[in-house]
């Protein structure tokens, strides 16, 4: 028969589970065993078992009132449940039996001020230490109090001297770093939530608060290490998943700042900041996915738990403004601005908008009364610039500006302003002010970009991988639909110029830039199976893949726009992927828009690009990339079979007429007149070029590095031969 000796041999060998099922067979054999009962509380108490141990504690207290050490650790079990004032009553009930417990004092005292009853607290403690001086506990808890009442010093001095007397007390280290980050002493605060978890490396406050100080000592790398720790040991604590999330998105790791916001949204499916941020995060990754979906989904999600967020319609406001859905979107910043009147913020993104709409007068009256006041809103500013533009204030709104360059503001906003300042300048022909700004801007904007990518090599993959013997032997989808058209180049080459033309004809339906084709060649190892990246999974390419792929698309195309023959995708980067739409449309068309290297690098260097563009930040690795996309397109044109033509943008400025009906004429259709009065098109442009496409032909582009040559020899000197224009 099994007794309490070998229950314990069992508990000592860690042998938890069968202790446990031994000792409860000894409590069912005889009810009134205090021993037992107390055993077996003990047991739970080592699995976690919190509720087991409250019920096992009363059961030996029921038997044995006077057991103190069974209604001590019911005080502990219910303090770690937050069951606050059971456990008070607990420890007084120890107390009553044995005042000087000096351990059940300092445990009461501990309740006692989370009760609010902090002159007991106080009490208690000072009753702990005159028994035993060397309670640590008390001392730990006394400096607590002093810290509630602001009395910082003596809250120090009581942790330090619990720390002298138990040097791996991680309770005392914690509150320590506490008064430090109140005393804003934020290493010596870090020093001590470090030497916490040394004591406790499970002790998941120290790790939050650790996390959290990293963040204000901007150090969000460091801060992501502490909140994954956190998210390990609370993995359904949905408030520190968006703790982790929100330190991730500030670091532009973006698949993994959704996964975690999405699963924090799982875990607690009414949180509003979750909601709000995922939505954010999933529009700011720009990762190649379009998330506009379910960025909208997630701003109304928050809005039916609180409909009267005046941050979550400006949110909702600025997506759908951007989709070029100009009245739902004024309809949220109207809304936005009758619950919080006078946000700059939402005023500024009124603007904005409007003036993307085309509607000048409208964006400048909202925000000039605020500049005319001197608004300390860097974002009013930078709506009130963009339109002077078209106010022809682009002096004053210059002046604006620049009363903003020395003052404190986020890092994304000091880019913007520099690109801002830069434009203006720019438009007033002061270029040395504004290359200066553009060059301050792309070297803050780069800094925030952790990535490191081999840019260059992939040139030579596709290269390599798309010989001409490899590319004839392999199978093409067997549909020869001439609905897509390709636009592509260079970004700032004329692609939205020449979508914008062939967009006013009827039979075409311009698409903008779709992500469609950088999706299926990074899906396509999954789609076939295998491990191998693109393009060596194409490889395992087979006719019946290939035309599931092409028609997929096809049917997607077919679904933006009824009643046209023709399609376009003006996609720049899309000139990486020309061997596989070879195989994928063999009756599609390629529009290949080329510009003067040093104009269209000048004019990338010149826009505000995300981290897909990592190359465009700087004038030297700028010209590098070019030369390779000078190489692979010549590549292409030896081993393409998808009728390709080439228009030179400066061509286009001097002939628009007659380039206009060669792009018609290419694309199998019959010449409209519409096509020359592009510029009157209503069409949503949501690219880099939607005010140029506005306005009819002009030559002010053409040649415009010339202005700039003294500051463009990294440029230059990447390119070589090709200064001279000649890019082939």
């Amino acid at each position: 028969m099994v007794d309490k000796q070998q229950v314990f041999s069992l508990v000592q060998a860690n042998r938890l589970n069968e202790a446990k099922a031994q000792c409860a067979a000894l409590c069912e054999r005889d009810q009134t065993d205090a021993d037992a009962w107390f055993l077996l509380a003990g047991i739970h108490a080592q699995l976690g078992a919190l509720d087991e141990v409250v019920r096992c504690c009363r059961q030996v207290i029921a038997i044995d009132p006077m057991r103190t050490a069974a209604l001590y650790n019911l005080g502990v079990a219910l303090q770690t449940q937050s069951r606050t004032e059971e456990a008070a009553e607990a420890y007084r009930q120890v107390l009553a039996i044995e005042p000087e417990n000096t351990l059940a004092l300092a445990n009461a005292a501990l309740a006692l001020r989370e009760l609010g009853q902090r002159a007991d607290a106080m009490d208690y403690c000072q009753q702990a230490l005159r028994l035993q001086p060397e309670r640590v506990e008390a001392r730990n808890t006394m400096g607590l109090l002093f810290k509630d009442d602001g009395r910082i010093e003596e809250a120090v001095r009581n942790f330090q001297q619990a720390i002298s007397l138990r040097p791996q007390y991680a309770e005392a280290h914690f509150n320590l770093g506490l008064c430090h980050q109140e005393r804003a002493d934020l290493p010596a605060a870090e020093a001590c939530f470090r030497q916490a978890i040394q004591w406790r490396p499970d002790y998941v406050e120290a790790h939050r608060r650790l996390g959290g100080l990293l963040q204000i000592m901007e150090r969000p790398d460091d801060a992501a290490v502490s909140l994954r720790r956190v998210v390990a040991l609370m993995p359904d604590s949905a408030e520190d998943h968006e703790a982790l999330a929100s330190v991730l998105a500030l670091l532009r790791k973006w698949d993994d700042a959704i996964a975690h916001f999405r699963r924090a949204i799982e875990l607690k499916p009414d949180y509003l900041a979750a909601y709000n941020n995922l939505a954010n995060a999933l529009l700011d990754g720009k990762t190649g996915l379009d998330f506009s979906e379910e960025a909208e989904a997630c701003f109304r999600q928050a809005l039916r738990y609180q409909p009267d967020s005046a941050e979550i319609l400006r949110n909702l406001a600025w997506l759908l403004a951007d989709l070029g859905r100009y009245e739902e979107a004024e309809a949220c910043y109207r809304r936005s601005l009758e619950l919080e009147p006078g946000n700059l913020l939402t005023v500024a993104g009124w603007a904005t908008m409007l003036e993307h709409k085309g509607d000048f007068d409208g964006g400048f009256a909202l925000v000039e009364p605020l500049i005319t006041a001197g608004t300390g809103e860097v974002r009013v500013a930078l709506s009130y610039a963009a339109l002077a533009t078209h106010k022809n204030c682009r002096a004053e709104a210059a002046a604006v500006l620049e009363r903003f360059v020395n003052e404190p503001m986020s890092v994304q906003s000091r880019v913007d302003l520099h690109f801002s300042l830069g434009k203006l300048f720019d438009e007033l022909k002061q270029y040395q002010p504004a290359f200066e700004h553009y060059h301050l801007g792309n070297t803050l904007h780069r800094k925030q970009f952790s990535e490191q990518v081999d840019l260059l090599s992939q040139f030579d993959t596709f290269m390599a991988k798309f010989s001409p013997e490899w590319i004839s032997r392999r199978p093409r989808a067997s549909n020869r639909s001439k609905l897509p058209v390709f636009i592509v180049g260079m970004p700032r080459s004329g692609t939205s110029l020449v979508e914008q033309i062939l967009a006013c004809h009827p039979l075409v339906h311009g698409a903008g830039e779709l992500r469609d084709i950088f999706l299926i060649a990074k899906q396509l190892p999954e789609v076939l199976g295998t491990a191998d990246p693109y393009p060596q999974c194409l490889d395992r390419l087979t006719r019946k893949n290939i035309d599931a792929i092409a028609q997929k698309h096809l049917d997607r195309l077919g679904g933006l726009a009824r009643d046209v023959v023709r399609v376009t995708d003006k996609m720049p980067h899309n000139f990486m992927f020309l061997g596989l739409i070879d195989l994928l449309f063999p009756g599609a068309r390629v529009i290949h828009c080329r510009r003067d290297p040093v104009d269209t690098c000048l004019s990338i260097y010149f826009q505000q690009f995300n981290s897909h563009h990592l190359y465009a930040f700087d004038l030297g690795e700028l010209g590098r990339y070019y030369r390779q996309y000078q190489r692979l397109m010549a590549h292409w044109r030896s081993v393409v079979r998808i009728p390709m033509m080439e228009i030179r943008y400066e061509d286009l400025v001097e002939n628009q007429e007659a380039l206009s009906r060669q792009l018609v004429e290419f694309c199998g259709l019959e010449w409209d007149e519409r096509c020359l009065s592009f510029h009157q098109s209503k069409r949503v442009v949501r690219t880099a070029s939607y005010d140029q496409v506005r306005r009819p032909m002009y030559r002010k582009s053409v040649a415009r590095w010339k202005h700039y040559e003294s500051f463009l020899g990294p440029l230059l000197a990447a390119l070589g031969e090709q200064v001279s224009g000649n890019d082939r």
